[in-house]
């Protein structure tokens, strides 16, 4: 393949994307399972990209951002593709003079929306400090009472005199260390996951036993149950919903730059940043 002045390879004429992504891929001496791997997508994602499937990827934000994970693994120009993907006839752009003009019933609704949800947020927001202030009182609690005297009767001299015969050292010995409660008697947890698209998930329990590890499509609504904390790593989290013991929770402050989330999930229904490798 010749070269432009530049230094940037020259791509023949009525070269597409696909054409483009696989001739990457296959000079990178890579399979498509193997990119997939890199990735943490599903193979199907990395074909239905360079077959040009582009409407099995879901809405087109989701569609890019597949093609630029796929572009930065082969070293090719996101900017370029871009703009290929603009002028594809399968992704038209939208015609803005179809759509409704909102009236001013509608903007009542939307208004009564919007409140609702802040109101919602602020409840959410509440009841997480809430519930942390009680899980900290109730772990903190068992270490107060042991502090306590066990007794508080006064001692007579012959109690007095006994106790300053016995040597200092043994006086002063601490108790015996007290076996600590496993990761597990926290309790059990229910979580419910929906993905927006083709997503990489891994599900294990606290005491690393695997729920569930593969791949779900776009639309999939799956629910797991297991000792807390329960382990989630999401190879695509963008837009998925996840609720814990029925409540929704909210991933995206826990989504990286690659849109990967890995969260721990306790059985109080907090969600922790947990590391990549905890869930994997």
């Amino acid at each position: 393949m010749a070269e432009e002045a530049g230094g940037e390879p020259r791509r023949e004429a009525g070269c597409g994307i696909g054409a483009r992504l696989r001739g990457a891929r296959e000079r990178a001496g890579l399979t498509i399972a193997q990119a997939a791997q890199r990735l943490h997508v599903s193979r199907e994602a990395l074909e239905a990209l360079e077959a040009e499937r582009f409407e099995a990827l879901g809405a087109p934000i989701y569609v890019k951002s597949y093609l630029h994970r796929y572009a930065a693994l082969l070293g090719e120009s996101q900017e370029a593709l871009d703009a290929q993907l603009a002028s594809s006839a399968v992704m038209p752009a939208p015609d803005l003079t179809r759509i409704p003009h909102a009236t001013a019933e509608g903007g009542r609704h939307i208004a009564v929306i919007l409140i609702a949800a802040g109101v919602l947020i602020v409840g959410g927001l509440v009841w997480w400090g809430w519930s942390r202030r009680h899980a900290l009182l109730v772990v903190a609690a068992p270490v107060q009472h042991s502090a306590r005297p066990q007794t508080r009767t006064s001692l007579g001299p012959a109690h007095v005199t006994a106790a300053s015969a016995v040597p200092r050292t043994a006086a002063a010995a601490p108790p015996p260390p007290r076996a600590t409660a496993p990761a597990t008697a926290q309790g059990a947890v229910r979580i419910t996951l929906q993905f927006p698209a083709v997503s990489w998930v891994s599900v294990s329990d606290a005491a690393g036993h695997h729920l569930f590890r593969g791949t779900l499509s776009a639309g999939t609504t799956k629910s797991f149950s297991g000792g807390a904390p329960l382990h989630v790593v999401l190879g695509y989290a963008v837009g998925a919903t996840l609720s814990v013991n029925g409540r929704a929770a909210a991933p995206v402050p826990y989504v990286g730059r690659d849109h990967a989330a890995s969260i721990a999930v306790t059985a109080q229904g907090q969600l922790l940043p947990a590391p990549r490798h905890s869930g994997g």
